[in-house]
């Protein structure tokens, strides 16, 4: 069976979650069932990795399960990473951040930020 790793918070034991649809056999309407099971590993995995498990002789009450292989990584994750880093690009693109150069009283080259923040304090401290 393949599932997606939910929770690693145990010490050699993570949760599998395994999804599959079903079809209702009076009304013909598929739905989506899911359960979970707690598999022993050895393997360093994280939440989101997708993982073939199979049945063996219980490791204890409740675990009767092993990770037999990582098939693959989450790509629910991946996918959002990739769109972040584009829409990151575009917005730098679009919105390009300015920076002035302002001399300072020392002689010193600061940027605007940096001037307007030193104003800022200023005024807070006069009133």
């Amino acid at each position: 069976m393949k599932g997606r790793v939910v929770s690693i918070k145990m010490k050699n034991t993570v949760v599998v979650l395994i999804e599959r649809m079903a079809m209702h056999p009076l009304y013909k309407k598929t739905y989506a069932q899911s359960k979970k099971y707690l598999v022993d590993t050895d393997m360093a995995l994280k939440e989101g990795d997708i993982v073939e498990i199979v049945k063996v002789k219980p490791v204890s009450k409740n675990k009767h399960w092993k990770v037999a292989k990582v098939v693959g990584k989450d790509l629910a994750a991946i996918v959002k990473a990739k769109q972040k880093e584009t829409a990151e690009a575009a917005i730098a693109e679009v919105m390009p951040e300015e920076k002035k150069e302002v001399p300072s009283d020392e002689g010193k080259v600061i940027s605007q930020k940096t001037e307007d923040k030193k104003l800022k304090k200023e005024e807070k401290t006069k009133k």
